[in-house]
């Protein structure tokens, strides 16, 4: 098991973008990938036997690129649509049907730069699930990563923020799932269950031996579920003087990617998913979950033009609609999941937000 070593290098003062035809506004509408995620693709390919330059020619990115400096490798963005071509076309040149689920599978810290190392060395896996959502962009900002917990289980999300990803998309990122845990907590496997959007494909052999677990297919969503008390384990990188120098770089780097208002914003909100289940989430258990004065976090929301009891309210809406989807879960379920302590609290609240009751929605949703 590899000991966390951070790269060289701090952050840098500003970015650049590269993709077929450096065309940026193909970043803005499919996302952004750093050069860093972006090189555990293009290392795979080497092992192929492909040389990266090949890889970034065939995809339109000018090879110039690979001679970025370590402290680059956040700050250099790649457009969604370019990292999914080059997925594409590696399957094509290889052969190989599983190819993003073996390059997410010899994920290294590396390829998430100095959010890898703030990962790995927090003190417990739920601390390095939460530093992972916080800092999450800085790798990409095509899916968004969410957790939420139940007496019993957790189970973590990543959902499309820019259109639908592929299947080598989604298969690489559940295996980089994978491959932290096991660095984090040892060599074992960590999921009950994994769900990808996509068909399953004619071999699932790799599947089974990746994840260790049940792996459903046209589940409709991208999720792994694993057993609550994996959270509260520690983790055996923990390391507090380099988390602190990892996150004070991550911080920076954050800065020149997201306004700092709707950095809060989201990192509030993936808070309050994760914390529900428990019940009410106060606002100074979130601001002490992201390292903020109050005071300090109720301002950048109002920056962002919502209040800190606005935010609970649109989170549990949200939810509200997705977990009365899912067709297992009773009404009593999805209220606790919420974190309402009455199912009457959650019936008067979403006939506030969609004039229905929520039996009423989810009769007419299964009709639809």
């Amino acid at each position: 098991m590899p000991r966390a070593t951070p790269p060289d290098g701090e952050a840098s003062a500003g970015g650049t973008q590269a993709g077929t035809g450096s065309d940026t506004t193909s970043g803005t509408t499919s996302g952004t990938v750093s050069l860093a995620y972006l090189r555990a693709v293009l290392d795979h390919g080497e092992r192929q036997g492909i040389a990266p330059a090949e890889q970034l020619r065939a995809v339109g990115v000018p090879p110039a690129l690979l001679d970025a400096g370590a402290h680059a490798q956040t700050a250099t963005r790649i457009p969604g649509a370019t990292y999914l071509a080059l997925l594409d076309w590696l399957e094509q040149a290889t052969g190989d049907a599983d190819v993003g689920l073996r390059a997410g599978a010899a994920f290294a810290p590396r390829h998430y730069a100095e959010m890898g190392y703030v990962v790995l060395t927090t003190p417990t896996v739920r601390d390095a699930i939460l530093q992972g959502i916080r800092y999450e962009v800085l790798a990409n900002d095509i899916g968004g990563t969410h957790l939420t917990e139940t007496p019993q289980s957790a189970c973590m999300t990543w959902a499309a923020r820019h259109g639908p990803l592929s299947r080598h998309a989604h298969e690489l990122h559940m295996a980089t799932w994978v491959v932290f845990a096991r660095w984090l907590i040892g060599d074992q496997h960590v999921a009950t269950q994994v769900e990808f959007p996509h068909a399953a494909p004619a071999d699932t052999r790799l599947h089974a031996e990746v994840f260790g677990c049940p792996v459903v297919f046209n589940a409709g969503r991208h999720a792994m579920h694993i057993e609550r008390a994996l959270l509260d384990l520690p983790s055996l990188q923990a390391d507090a003087g380099m988390q602190a120098q990892m996150t004070r770089i991550a911080d920076s780097q954050l800065q020149q990617i997201v306004p700092a208002g709707a950095d809060a914003l989201a990192q509030a909100r993936a808070c309050i998913r994760a914390r529900l289940p428990q019940g009410e989430v106060p606002i100074a258990d979130v601001a002490a979950q992201l390292g903020l004065p109050v005071r300090t976090l109720q301002r950048r929301l109002q920056a962002q033009g919502i209040s800190y009891s606005q935010l609970v309210d649109n989170v549990r809406q949200a939810l509200a609609r997705q977990y009365l989807a899912e067709p297992g879960l009773s009404l009593a379920q999805c209220a606790m999941r919420l974190g309402y302590s009455e199912q009457s609290a959650f019936t008067h609240a979403f006939k506030r937000w969609t004039g229905e009751t929520p039996h009423g929605w989810r009769r007419k949703a299964r009709t639809a």
